[in-house]
């Protein structure tokens, strides 16, 4: 019952506050999704008005999802596991802020002025205008005025691009651009972050800075970074929050078996008339209303007739497995059981055939024959799902990368917004695989300005020599960055119609083209081979 779950959230706000503890937040909301981003551990859930975090479309006061978790699971050589399920107030944390630090650091003075609050958000209008005021005060001539709210400038100059190496910590944390290449973030030098989206927020967390009274295993030894972002476009897109994830081995253990998951508690309005299904071609779950009629409750506003689906897709990593959960009193071995596939018992799921399956009602609800929660009239309630890419060994200095989109759907009935998921699910796939490095201007996903550049860049991949064709022979500004965002080619102009750039002597990896124009903006991402 959610009315369990309010009473103790409510509680445990109570306590927090009993303790002066903070849970620190920042709210993404720059298309039609206002996302609540918390330290806490538990994603989307507003704990200080104690109410649902994820709300779309954005100021209706309804929401599809309660509560976002993420677990990360690893079994050492001696069988132990170690297992990291993020926190809840009053119920003990797994992850504190910050980056891994030497042990007898974290609670330092000078960690906690730095790390205490690990959450940072920033719009690349911000960005663009923080470039623009550089450039402006190098010209003697230039007296144009970039607007940048205070925010954003505090945002730009304590940009978590470093840590102290000398207490332990990475050096290189988030990505920048640097300006002078010098391999130092510093925004007077005209250094500035890089974000995907239109607008981005950005955390580090750890869990090895505490004993993990969450869920009382050994710490994995894993530094976490997310960027949770946004574009705000016109079509699907503007309903759409993305979410990376990059968590790093910092531990001195090589860890054979590792697995991550992703726990979503899906309230689509009311709570208690809600199903669960599975699509592994798509590496997508999802999540709909049992009947066409979302009704109110006395504790949560219904999205009433033709209610909306949501979906949650990996990017770029098959899921191994996809199955409901519930999310209370279990231990850690059936959490480990659940995100290897398997029943809480470790049995195995069956499908009708009675053929074992790690993808629960992977059947289409719209079609009668296949397997859903709805073809099997299945108890309706409230629907919990955990979606799991097993990545196998994780060792030392191993960095795990994974990628969600959590996406939404209402343009027919309860059913037909299924199959907008299921159909959403390749739109945003084949976006993030080939145009999610589109920049934004003035706050939008920059489409049109996209096509008026008229400029392209080929062979990608390359083996080396990558030939940029200037269509319109325009003067461009071209800087090349590598994957962390070090500058391994500085800014050169050229007004030619064809500029060959030699990377035959970098290694292999992902590269970042920056061009620009008087007017316009592109960045591309290039594979060098």
């Amino acid at each position: 019952m959610k009315l369990i779950k309010t009473t103790l959230i409510a509680i445990s706000i109570l306590f927090v506050n009993s303790l002066n503890a903070q849970i620190n937040s920042s709210t993404l909301d720059h298309n039609n999704v206002s996302a609540k981003i918390s330290d806490a551990g538990t994603f989307f859930y507003d704990f200080v008005n104690q109410q649902n975090g994820y709300e779309i479309p954005k100021g209706s006061g309804l929401s599809p999802i309660y509560t976002t978790q993420f677990w990360f699971a690893a079994v050492d050589s001696q069988g132990d596991i170690h297992f990291v399920q993020g926190g809840m107030p009053n119920q003990g944390s797994d992850v504190f802020n910050g980056p891994i630090s030497d042990p007898g650091t974290y609670n330092t003075p000078e960690y906690q002025a730095k790390w205490g609050n690990s959450i940072w958000s920033i719009c690349q209008t911000d960005i663009d205008n923080f470039i623009l005021t550089y450039e402006c005060n190098l010209d003697p001539n230039c007296n144009e005025v970039y607007p940048l709210t205070n925010e954003a400038i505090m945002t730009i100059n304590n940009w978590p691009a470093h840590g102290d190496d000398n207490s332990g910590q990475s050096y290189y944390l988030a990505k920048f651009f640097d300006n002078n290449g010098d391999g130092s973030y510093n925004p007077m030098a005209g250094d500035y972050p890089i974000i995907k989206g239109c607008c981005a927020t950005y955390m580090i967390q750890n869990d090895a800075a505490e004993s993990h009274s969450y869920t009382n295993t050994d710490s994995v030894g894993m530094e976490i970074h997310y960027m949770f972002y946004q574009y705000k476009t016109w079509d699907y897109l503007n309903d759409v929050t993305f979410i990376d994830i990059s968590a790093i081995n910092k531990s001195n253990i090589n860890y054979p078996e590792f697995i991550h998951s992703i726990a979503v508690d899906a309230d689509i309005g009311n709570p208690e008339d809600d199903y669960f299904g599975s699509d592994s071609l798509k590496n997508l779950s999802y999540f709909y209303n049992a009947d066409n009629d979302d009704e109110d409750t006395q504790q949560s506003l219904g999205y009433g007739v033709n209610p909306p689906a949501i979906g949650i897709v990996s990017l770029n990593k098959d899921m191994t497995s996809s199955l409901p959960y519930e999310g209370f009193g279990l231990t850690v071995p059936q959490k480990w059981n659940l995100m290897n596939g398997l029943k809480t018992d470790g049995s195995l799921w069956l499908n009708p055939n009675g053929n074992p399956t790690k993808y629960v009602f992977s059947g289409n609800p719209n079609i009668a024959s296949e397997w859903s929660a709805l073809s099997i009239n299945h108890p309706i309630k409230e629907a919990k799902a955990l979606s799991s890419i097993n990545i196998g060994s994780f060792n030392i200095g191993d960095t795990m990368k994974q990628s969600f989109a959590i996406t939404y759907a209402r343009n027919g009935n309860h059913l037909e917004n299924v199959q907008s998921i299921i159909d959403l699910a390749s739109d945003v796939q084949l976006f993030y695989d080939n145009e999610s490095d589109i920049p934004c201007t003035n706050g939008t996903t920059n489409l049109e300005e996209q096509e008026n550049f008229n400029v392209s860049i080929s062979p990608n991949p390359s083996t080396g020599t990558v030939n940029i064709n200037n269509y319109n022979k325009n003067l461009l500004s071209i800087s090349v960055l590598d994957f962390q965002g070090k500058v391994i080619l500085e800014r050169f102009f050229s007004s030619e119609s064809n500029i060959d750039v030699d990377l035959s002597n970098q290694n292999s990896g992902i590269y970042f083209f920056h061009l620009r124009t008087e007017s316009l903006n592109l960045i591309r991402k290039v594979i060098i081979q």
